[in-house]
């Protein structure tokens, strides 16, 4: 089902945000994991009918693995890192368990142990990619066959016939539970971009920067060299006074397409504001960026666009790491307003002025 609803390319995200949405559930599920399991130690005592000395270490070993993740859980950004930590507490917690009933007089309750086992794997579950949960979970069965020689549970045919139905049970839960988040997310996903989308032209709009860029420092994030490119219609408001603001949308759409089918997917066209636009170019040198903005400029003047010519003036700025965005913007902007001062549909470089 997932599948069907996440494309390929989109699933790796998908299953990161259902990591960070539920990533303090199961941390905090993890450690609830580890202090009940020391606090079985209070049912080792009622079995043996005194102080269980024999089930101290193991019951209290936990703390090790609990140390361990409480340690390396505010490092853990990514899901794959919590795949590779959050499941240590639940199989640390099985192996301590079955150490301790190495020593009870009575092995008989160690079924309803296991059986608990289960909703702690399910609890760690919730925020991970079920094909990782599911190989994962089946451990917990192994470790039932492996402990049984020699532990020697009574009633070990029980065990595993009440076990392989829990699994299944907990795998059926977390598939329509993954199914239910996807539907949300899709949801959500589209809520997010149609708050950052010009309705118009089909490109972002000015709150697009706020995901670019350091709240703090209002830099940009990009590791790469970015150079950025405004643009604006010559003439625009002649179009829309003699031709109509219906074909002024349609010009609108026009140019921006244009100009969108020549960028790469990581760059970034964002309507700043009536005819002005910011494109943002990631990994580009400057002069890659001037060649490619004047072959932009040309291919808008020389396009049929249905309605009228129109051409464009495009100022660019390289950005210098660490910046506030502001500061480009200003010197591609003042890029720009030379080249409309000097007479128009032409390419401005900044740092040329």
């Amino acid at each position: 089902m997932i599948k069907s609803k996440i494309k390929k390319e989109e699933r790796q995200q998908f299953y990161q945000s259902k990591f960070e949405y539920f990533k303090k559930v199961s941390g905090y599920s993890a450690m609830l994991i580890g202090i009940l399991e020391m606090m079985y130690f209070y049912s080792d005592c009622q079995l043996f009918g005194r102080f269980a000395y024999e089930t101290i270490i193991p019951r209290f070993s936990i703390i090790i693995p609990m140390i361990v993740f409480w340690t390396l859980y505010p490092r853990i950004k990514t899901y794959v890192g919590g795949v590779l930590l959050y499941y240590i507490m639940p199989h640390a917690a099985m192996w301590c368990t079955i150490w301790a009933i190495w020593y009870l007089p009575n092995r008989d309750f160690a079924r309803e142990g296991f059986i608990i086992m289960h909703f702690a794997f399910l609890a760690i579950g919730l925020a991970m990619p079920l094909k990782y949960h599911a190989i994962i979970h089946a451990i917990l069965l192994f470790n039932i066959i492996i402990s049984n020689t020699f532990n020697h549970y009574e009633t070990f045919p029980l065990m595993i016939s009440l076990a392989l139905p829990l699994y299944i049970g907990v795998i059926i839960m977390l598939y329509i539970f993954d199914t239910s988040y996807a539907d949300q997310y899709l949801i959500r996903q589209k809520l997010v971009l149609s708050s950052i989308s010009d309705e118009l032209t089909g490109t972002f709009n000015r709150y697009k920067i706020d995901q670019l860029i350091d709240k703090r420092t209002e830099a940009f994030v990009f590791n790469q060299d970015v150079v950025l490119l405004m643009f604006d219609i010559d003439y625009f408001k002649k179009v829309n006074d003699t031709y109509g603001h219906d074909a002024g949308d349609r010009i609108l759409q026009f140019v921006t397409s244009e100009i969108r089918s020549q960028i790469y997917g990581r760059d970034f066209i964002i309507r700043w504001g009536g005819e002005e636009f910011i494109v943002i170019l990631v990994d580009y040198t400057i002069e890659q960026a001037k060649a490619l903005a004047e072959k932009l400029r040309v291919d808008v003047e020389s396009s049929n666009n249905g309605i009228c010519p129109v051409t464009i003036s495009i100022g660019l700025c390289k950005y210098t790491p660490n910046e506030n965005y502001h500061d480009t913007i200003s010197k591609a902007d003042q890029a720009l307003y030379y080249a409309k001062e000097h007479g128009r549909n032409m390419v401005v470089n900044y740092h040329e002025l």
